[in-house]
């Protein structure tokens, strides 16, 4: 059994009467003290002679953090999982990976499982005849490569990974007690499970809703709270821009970060000129799942003079550029960016005997982006080695969309997209395919009409071996 006890959830009652959570949905709020002695009372009921595995459906609310800390001092591996996830994804996890434990607000009981008990809002599920399946002493949490995809290859975290990302971004961003951070992100998503993790390292308040920052109840609820920070991926800001965002009042307000994706130039300078004429900060970063969630950041007060820069490594991390395994130390020079760093992934699991793998990485990840370093240490991305675009702040594999929309409607496709725009060529000459791939699509990878687009052809085009050339898919687009 792994000796965790030194990370940051088994040593809540460190900061015993602080105020942990609220839920603005109710006006409830939990001191640390509260929270500990909740998740440790709910460990106990989920602890077995084994380490064994556990699905957590979560939303923004008190039960779902409760429900996250006390897998975590059970000892048990946790899948995070947006409740709101797509039944036949939803149930296809659960047949390839067999979870011990299901924790949901849904009260449908699954196949193979047996209702066990309840935890306010939450219904806990228990396998009828659970496998003893080996798992890795130090595998704490799992969660999905590809945002919404569904796709079976999650991302293994240790509990290692977990505290020391949320170490070294409480350093950056100067986290204390007095921070009172809002969610706008869900809890199953690295960046806002960061923002969960970083805050209970240092004893501040979170205050936690299903409101978005697109209504003004949102921000009544920042004020209410007095809250002092919140997190937005390109889309949030670009809606908060069209909102105008700069015009409401935010007293309390003490900086704002942005990650899950490249945010345009443009946007990144007018919501910088905004943290200066508020003297409150803005941090612009980068980041993947696979290294628990950050990786660089902008310093604040360098975000001016570095627009469309990633920034430097986070505390504790090292990046540099590589070309055919060889450092490229000359600025400038474009490679592939890697990153080491304790906060990089044990490796990935497709099924449920790689659970028992050990460490794969050895704390080395090739992020399969593009970029290079200036003469100032700072790094940039150019472009992307493989083919994943990002919508929402989640990862899109282009080529598991293709294989979806293939296998559904049973003709060729060719997907290609940019961050927050996804496009599908279809092999079609009817018009009202084009309207049912994208109806699909949007269904089953909730996304917005404005971030999908379908367009039909007689012919794909192809390269001399026979390859979809996607330069010329990319111009029937535009053409």
């Amino acid at each position: 059994m792994t000796k965790n006890s030194n990370y940051f959830w088994n040593n809540l009652k460190a900061f015993s009467n602080n105020v942990a959570l609220i839920d603005a949905a109710f006006g409830k709020s939990v001191t640390y003290a509260e929270l500990e002695q909740e998740a440790k009372d709910l460990s106990e009921k989920i602890k077995l002679h084994f380490k064994g595995l556990v699905f957590l459906f979560t939303t923004n609310n008190f039960e779902s953090i409760t429900a996250y800390v006390s897998v975590l001092k059970s000892n048990n591996a946790v899948l995070l999982l947006d409740e709101k996830l797509n039944v036949e994804i939803r149930n296809g996890l659960i047949n390839n990976y067999q979870p011990d434990f299901i924790i949901t607000e849904n009260s449908e009981i699954p196949p193979a499982y047996i209702y066990d008990f309840s935890y306010n809002s939450l219904k806990i599920f228990k396998r009828e005849n659970s496998t003893t399946n080996k798992i890795f002493s130090e595998l704490g949490v799992l969660l999905s490569t590809s945002g919404t995809t569904g796709s079976p290859k999650l991302v293994k975290l240790s509990y290692k990974n977990i505290h020391s990302n949320a170490e070294s971004i409480a350093e950056y961003l100067q986290i204390n007690e007095a921070e009172k951070p809002i969610t706008t992100l869900p809890l199953s998503y690295s960046y806002g499970l960061s923002i969960i993790n970083s805050h209970l390292l240092k004893g501040s308040t979170i205050v936690l809703t299903d409101k978005t920052v697109f209504f003004r109840d949102f921000w009544n609820q920042f004020n209410e709270y007095q809250c002092t920070s919140f997190a937005g991926v390109p889309y949030t800001y670009t809606m908060l821009k069209r909102i105008n965002f700069d015009k409401i009042e935010l007293p309390t307000l003490r900086y704002f970060t942005q990650a899950g994706g490249k945010l345009s130039e443009e946007f990144i300078k007018h919501f910088a000129d905004y943290a200066l004429q508020k003297k409150i900060k803005f941090f612009v970063m980068y980041g993947q799942t696979e290294a628990t969630a950050r990786i660089t950041y902008v310093p604040s007060d360098k975000l001016s003079a570095k627009i469309g820069s990633i920034g430097i490594s986070i505390p504790g991390g090292m990046l540099k550029i590589m070309s055919d395994g060889i450092e490229i130390k000359n600025p400038n020079e474009v490679g592939e960016i890697v990153y080491s760093g304790d906060n990089v992934m044990l490796g990935y699991a497709e099924t449920l005997s790689d659970l028992s793998k050990g460490d794969e990485l050895n704390g080395t990840l090739f992020t399969g982006d593009l970029g290079y370093k200036d003469e100032d240490g700072f790094f940039y991305v150019t472009g992307r080695m493989k083919r994943f675009i990002k919508i929402f702040g989640l990862r899109i594999n282009l080529d598991e969309v293709q294989k979806m929309v293939e296998n559904h409607f049973k003709i060729s496709v060719a997907c290609t997209g940019k961050d927050e725009l996804l496009k599908i060529l279809v092999h079609s000459e009817d018009h009202l395919t084009e309207v049912n791939v994208k109806n699909e699509v949007m269904k089953m990878y909730k996304l917005s009409f404005k971030s999908l687009v379908v367009k039909s052809t007689n012919q794909i085009p192809t390269n001399s071996s026979g390859k979809y050339d996607y330069k010329k898919i990319n111009e029937l687009f535009n053409a």
